[in-house]
């Protein structure tokens, strides 16, 4: 057990982990996705993840760095979800106001996006995240099953067919797990609007995580992250490692 912790018990391995087991294979789309690790705290997780056998490193089919889970990597899976289930259960709260990034929400929400489920051509759907005493954050998810799935913070540039307005709190709780998208409906915390279809499909489209009432695993997401996002500010460069 030593061994173990030694090899995966710092806070950062842990949560680099999930991401690629979430479908981030770029260093940009990887940092993304872990809020408050530096570019330069990732690069020497990475390196030290790569020493110790449970990540590698290669140039993808665009020619540019990519990580991917090794064996060893791979079958620490059960590990991190079990954590995550163990943390829906007995630690996480209500996300405090520091913590809520609709950015960050959307992000998350993209990475559960089913490939399988969604429709047969592009979809687009706009959030306005609502927050008390500011204005209305928005962002967009440009949903295709044959095209990469793109989470936005600037207006993509097709026409929107969902408009999701949702409390930002709930948004936190809803990637996390905490509470069910029926649950907040019902409460009035989000309204779906759009063509009818398309809004009675839209909670199949997630694989969404759900409150753990026993020991059971949640479901995971049947898709794999997109290599890019259209964001406010452009990519850097990719990470040394």
């Amino acid at each position: 057990m030593t061994a173990g912790v030694e090899a995966v018990g710092d806070r950062w391995t842990l949560l680099v982990l999930r991401e690629l087991l979430l479908g981030s294979e770029r260093f940009n789309d990887i940092h993304r996705g872990l809020p408050g690790i530096s570019r330069s705290l990732l690069s020497a997780r990475l390196r030290r993840m790569r020493a110790g056998g449970l990540v590698s490193r290669a140039l993808d089919s665009d020619g540019r760095p990519a990580y991917r889970l090794t064996e060893a990597g791979a079958a620490l899976e059960p590990l991190v979800w079990q954590l995550g289930d163990w943390a829906r259960r007995w630690a996480f709260g209500s996300p405090g106001r520091e913590q809520l990034d609709g950015g960050q929400a959307l992000w998350r929400l993209r990475q559960y996006v089913r490939a399988e489920a969604l429709p047969r051509r592009r979809v687009v759907v706009e959030f306005a995240l609502r927050l008390d005493g500011q204005p209305d954050e928005h962002g967009w998810l440009v949903l295709s099953p044959e095209e990469d799935v793109s989470a936005c913070r600037v207006h993509p540039g097709y026409d929107v067919d969902v408009w999701v307005g949702a409390d930002l709190a709930e948004m936190h709780r809803l990637v996390a797990g905490t509470a069910t998208l029926d649950a907040a409906r019902r409460a009035g915390r989000v309204r779906i609007d759009g063509e009818p279809g398309l809004v009675a499909a839209f909670p199949t489209w997630f694989a969404w995580r759900t409150p753990a009432a026993g020991p059971a695993a949640a479901p995971r997401p049947a898709v794999r992250a997109s290599r890019a996002v259209r964001a406010s500010r452009a990519d850097g460069a990719d990470g040394a490692g």
